[in-house]
């Protein structure tokens, strides 16, 4: 049988690609560490390294092996974290992975609220929506929440949507409504979010099916700073975040109705804690519904 302590070592050779580096990472004997390697490779009967002057990289059969490694130590460590939390009197501990919007107005309020009983949120990790359901499938993680639904094998479930708003000052025309048509609303100048952006995807996908062209766009590779620009009366933002530096929040009315982002779950379906994992999703599904009751018309 391989063994936990091996695939740590496997893992900090494959990180540092010397064996020597990677020794004094896991405070192990550089003869011990090659010894112990090699008889990783005799036990899985595959080579697993090309080995060079003073260097290691995982061959084809070490990347494939890589992930296995690493799903293995993530789920020794999450047992050992559980039965360490049943020791306390706790429920399951989880990590989450998803946009950092998603963390600022979905996970972090829902933790701060602490709205259900059961499992706890124990991290949330920032990735972009593209790469959240990679970063679950290394076992980095427990749920991950991103705007596609999970690719197989991972289990899914829609969350919900949340809205693309516009955002203003509170001095600006529209700074006592609630709402702004798409055709009003490219008469302004908007700070977009980059295109691989969902939210600007939405926009763009609105605007483009209108036959509409805005006047001026500006774009920022961050939602705050976007914020900060239309606090400074730059121009109308438009993203997902909850308002900052008093900026009030208009819902964007298209023909097809308000301009909105779904959000799907995603987690291993033989996960040691998936009845945890469907209390929180269950949980983060109705945080979402209440947050989308402030926006009228929603």
């Amino acid at each position: 049988m391989v063994e936990l302590r091996v695939l740590r070592y496997f893992l900090a050779v494959a990180e540092a690609r010397s064996v020597t580096a990677a020794a004094r990472q896991v405070h192990v004997a550089q003869p011990s560490l090659s010894r112990q390697l090699k008889g990783l490779e005799r036990d899985l009967g595959v080579c697993l390294f090309t080995r060079g002057p003073g260097s290691l990289t995982l061959n084809a059969a070490g990347r494939r092996f890589l992930p296995i490694a690493q799903d293995l130590v993530r789920r020794a460590e999450q047992a050992t974290e559980t039965m360490a939390a049943t020791g306390r009197g706790e429920e399951a501990s989880l990590t989450v992975v998803a946009a950092a919007p998603t963390v600022a107005y979905l996970l972090a309020p829902f933790m701060a609220e602490g709205r259900i009983e059961g499992p706890a949120l124990h991290d949330a990790l920032q990735e972009e929506p593209s790469r959240v359901f990679d970063t679950l499938l290394r076992s980095d993680a427990d749920l991950g929440i991103s705007t596609t639904p999970a690719p197989a094998p991972l289990e899914s479930a829609f969350l919900g949507r949340t809205p693309v708003v516009a955002q203003v000052p509170s001095h600006h025309p529209w700074g006592e409504r609630t709402a702004v048509s798409l055709a009003e609303l490219i008469t302004e100048p908007l700070i977009v979010m980059p295109r691989s952006h969902v939210a600007r995807l939405v926009v763009d996908e609105a605007v483009s099916r209108e036959g509409l062209t805005p006047t001026s766009v500006i774009g920022s590779g961050s939602s705050a700073f976007a914020q900060a620009l239309a606090a400074r009366g730059r121009g109308v933002c438009l993203v997902t975040d909850d308002a900052r530096f008093g900026l009030r929040e208009l819902i964007v009315q298209a023909p097809g109705g308000p301009l909105t982002v779904p959000l799907y779950a995603g987690w291993d379906a033989s996960h040691y804690a998936r009845p945890a994992i469907h209390t929180l999703v269950d949980g983060l599904r109705g945080h979402l519904i209440d947050r989308l009751r402030r926006y009228p018309g929603m």
